[in-house]
């Protein structure tokens, strides 16, 4: 049975907090070699669709991103990940068919008032999931980036996301950020105003 057409979003700088699963929950990153192959296709879709990335987590059998597009609708920048990441997995582990469940699932992130929730929300979750005691011990989520007082790369847009936590000195306002971490820790698995009820 065919799949139903997808409505585009084609909405500029709009926020998303994007997750994808495997099909039948079944692993998508099987070794650090394949982890590093969905951040270097990640860094590969930035320069070629021109978005913003935030915040990243990938889990053994699904990821988190949390991502600001600029002009290019977002169904066709997951599109350019999955597949091409899809095709890398399948030839390396020799495997047919679907990998990721449906095509990915995603939610609008109110950019005024809880996006630090959502960014919190994805770095917790190695810890929550049990693979690690502390964020920054999970080698394959965002927070070390933030976690480090220095960061020269260009995968993730740190400043400019801190910069969306107010006004004031940088370095300030990365530590309250990383307080934020500390204390949604304490609170509940999924904070309520993640709105997760549609697929886009």
């Amino acid at each position: 049975m065919p799949r139903k057409a997808r409505k585009i979003l084609i909405a500029p700088q709009t926020m998303y907090h994007i997750v994808c699963r495997g099909v039948h929950q079944c692993c998508i990153f099987w070794n650090k070699r394949d982890n590093r192959k969905y951040l270097e296709i990640l860094s590969e879709a930035k320069k070629k669709n021109d978005f913003f990335l935030y915040s990243y987590n990938l889990l053994p059998n699904h990821l988190h991103l949390l991502i600001e597009t600029k002009n290019i609708p977002i169904s066709k920048i997951m599109h350019y990940i999955n597949t091409l990441y899809a095709i890398y997995f399948n030839k390396r582990w020799k495997r047919v068919g679907h990998l990721f469940q449906d095509r990915f699932y995603g939610s609008l992130v109110d950019k005024e008032s809880y996006f630090w929730a959502v960014s919190a929300y994805i770095d917790l979750n190695a810890v929550r999931a049990g693979l690690v005691e502390k964020p920054e011990d999970y080698p394959w989520s965002s927070y070390q980036f933030y976690a480090k007082k220095d960061y020269s790369g260009g995968l993730i847009d740190r400043e400019r996301f801190i910069r969306y936590g107010g006004d004031g000195p940088i370095e300030k306002l990365r530590q309250d950020y990383l307080n934020f971490v500390k204390e949604e820790a304490k609170s509940p698995k999924k904070p309520k105003f993640i709105k997760t009820d549609k697929f886009i």
